[in-house]
């Protein structure tokens, strides 16, 4: 019938490609639409249960949110108020936590009898002496009192059993037995208190604590908790935390007790050791440190570190320790600002050390990469003449103290100073040698908010901002825009992580050149893109680009949005850059045509629309 063998072929290439299957319920499953004014204001939740709130939200509704306590605050005395103020939790007395009132009860109380009371006979002279005739109450009652008291109330318990001769002892031993009958537990069941209680009673008492408090509990932590820490393994550590809150059955006791070194005398022995040397460490600190920290600020010239570390026969690195430690503390005790440069000037040789480490490509002493061993650098190409220097014979008395006196090649000042040195040397060729680093702080605009916009400065990268600068591929231009004499020079500033501001480094001036000579800044439109066709509008996503290269691999050149600038990215970044397609294709060797970014959604979505729409019946009522 059909002769025609094409008439049988449906035609598959239509003038506009393929035709979209649409699915019929797209046609028939929509309600009809509702008059405008019979809508309902999209004013409640989905769910209906509660109105939507209209604040305006911020551009990201997860990144960067406020802390619940912050978040009810609009006046501006609340938000000014430190947060010691603002923190409701800690309003609670210590002795109405659960655990604070065991404490008091049967730590605290015996603790008090020890305190000095007055004796029966100083009361009676302080009552005769006194205008106002004051009748002895039971607060008045001595020491002695109180010990007969306990003794008797101990002598019925013990039923004629031998008391302690030494009061003090009798009630550190009581004390030592009450501690060892706390038990942590749901309270309903009889327990004191719970674990929990006994955790949030610390943390208000350590956040009570203030600076010198701080310090003296860390001590005492160091002298005594971490020696015993530092012995113990986990298998110690989960018997412990099991049997502090009370939940250790008799077989996990049974288990855990093959692993557990605890109250063994090789592991007493241990800690006692380690705690002996912890204890000497602090005192190295405390009794000679003064005293080498006098010398040194005294006359550095005559007791630099290394006269120090040979007189007291200590390590060298100890004594510069201990001596950056007393600076910084003389310095707090006495509200003056410390010299920050000093770690870095004492350890001018291991600073080199790193750097060079770094610049050859290894982390000195890390694990770098996924390797499982540590791979350390050869000793002969990194700190050759060391040695030499470290004993060197000083033609001048000031030499010895002189905090530069490693730096001795040019290659040592660069390597010290980094990537500023050649900025430095051309602007202060007489001050190379005498202070830090030459990049300059910017100081943040203030903001009425507070604190809470300071999570909007912070990001894990370094931004770069640079002014618009003209002719950028033209090197003379480029040399007199970034000649730091020039007080009309072209303006970097780099923000960092932390959210502060800086000026750039020359380096990172310097790559931010190389990224930008392929621009073209005579057709220059703020805030647009210029590529190869047309000025596309960029998603959001791709405003801020992680790399300085997607420009390339995009097809497109530079933006004049800030880029993440990551340090060592003119490092490794080497290779040509040439605007060829990277894979070799043999059929089409041109680029295609680049449309803007809001061309293809909106093809795609005049394609999707439903030229017909028939609505279901509605019954009339």
């Amino acid at each position: 019938m059909h002769s025609n063998p094409i008439l049988l072929v449906h035609w598959k290439w239509r003038r506009r490609g393929p035709k979209l299957r649409k699915p019929l319920h797209l046609l028939f499953s929509m309600k009809p639409p509702i008059p405008k004014g019979q809508r309902d204001p999209k004013v409640w939740s989905n769910d209906k249960t509660k109105e939507k709130s209209f604040a305006a939200p911020l551009w990201d509704n997860w990144a960067y949110r406020p802390r619940t306590e912050d978040t009810d605050e609009v006046l501006q005395p609340i938000m000014d108020m430190p947060r010691s103020l603002k923190q409701r939790m800690y309003d609670v007395p210590w002795w109405a936590n659960p655990f604070g009132s065991w404490y008091l009860n049967n730590i605290l109380s015996l603790e008090l009898m020890r305190v000095q009371w007055k004796t029966k006979t100083d009361a009676t002279a302080s009552v005769a002496t006194s205008t106002s005739k004051t009748r002895l109450t039971s607060s008045h009652r001595s020491l002695e009192d109180k010990i007969a008291i306990y003794r008797k109330f101990r002598l019925e318990r013990n039923a004629g059993t031998t008391l302690d001769a030494d009061d003090d002892l009798a009630i550190k031993k009581l004390i030592q037995s009450r501690w060892a009958s706390l038990q942590f537990g749901d309270r309903s069941k009889g327990y004191p208190c719970t674990y929990a209680d006994y955790i949030l009673f610390l943390n208000e008492w350590f956040r009570s604590l203030d600076e010198e408090g701080r310090a003296r509990l860390r001590e005492y932590f160091d002298k005594n908790i971490r020696p015993l820490l530092a012995v113990m393994s986990h298998s110690d550590v989960q018997y412990l935390e099991a049997k502090t809150q009370n939940a250790l059955t008799p077989e996990m006791e049974r288990k855990l007790a093959v692993y557990t070194n605890l109250g063994t005398p090789e592991f007493l022995d241990m800690s006692k050791r380690l705690k002996y040397e912890i204890n000497e460490d602090y005192k190295v600190r405390d009794e000679l440190g003064p005293e080498m920290f006098a010398l040194w600020t005294k006359a550095p010239e005559r007791w630099p570190p290394e006269r120090l570390a040979k007189m007291y026969s200590l390590d060298f690195t100890v004594v510069r320790k201990i001596l950056i430690w007393h600076h910084f503390k003389t310095c707090y005790d006495n509200c003056v600002e410390p010299d920050w440069t000093l770690p870095k000037r004492l350890f001018a040789l291991e600073w080199i050390r790193d750097v060079r480490a770094r610049q050859s490509g290894k982390m000195y002493g890390r694990m770098r990469f996924a390797e499982s061993k540590i791979s350390f650098m050869n000793d002969k190409d990194l700190f050759k003449d060391y040695l030499r220097r470290r004993e060197a014979s000083y033609e001048h008395v000031w030499e010895m103290d002189d905090p530069y006196r490693f730096l001795q090649t040019d290659k040592d000042r660069e390597d010290y100073f980094g990537d500023n040195y050649d900025m430095y040397r051309r602007l202060f060729p007489e001050m190379i040698g005498k202070t830090g680093e030459p990049v300059m702080k910017y100081s943040q605009l203030p903001y009425w908010t507070g604190d809470h916009q300071e999570p909007f400065r912070k990001s894990p990268y370094n931004w770069l901002f640079a002014e618009i600068g003209i002719n950028v591929g033209y090197d003379a231009t480029k040399k007199l825009e970034l000649d730091p004499t020039n007080e009309k020079r072209r303006r970097f500033i780099i923000q960092q992580p932390d959210g502060t501001l800086r000026s750039a480094k020359m380096s990172e001036m310097r790559a931010f050149y190389w990224k930008e000579n392929w621009a073209d800044f005579r057709f220059w439109v703020p805030h647009m893109e210029w590529g190869q066709d047309a000025p596309s509008h960029e998603s959001y996503q791709d405003l801020h680009r992680e790399t300085s290269d997607d420009d390339y691999r995009k097809g497109k050149r530079l933006s004049s949005l800030p880029t993440k600038w990551f340090y060592e990215s003119h490092y490794t970044k080497t290779g040509r850059i040439n605007f060829d397609s990277p894979r070799l294709k043999d059929k089409d060797r041109r680029p295609p045509v680049l449309y803007p970014k809001c061309v293809g959604p909106a093809q795609r979505q005049l394609r999707n629309k439903t030229k017909l729409r028939i609505f279901q019946m509605i019954p009339d009522a």
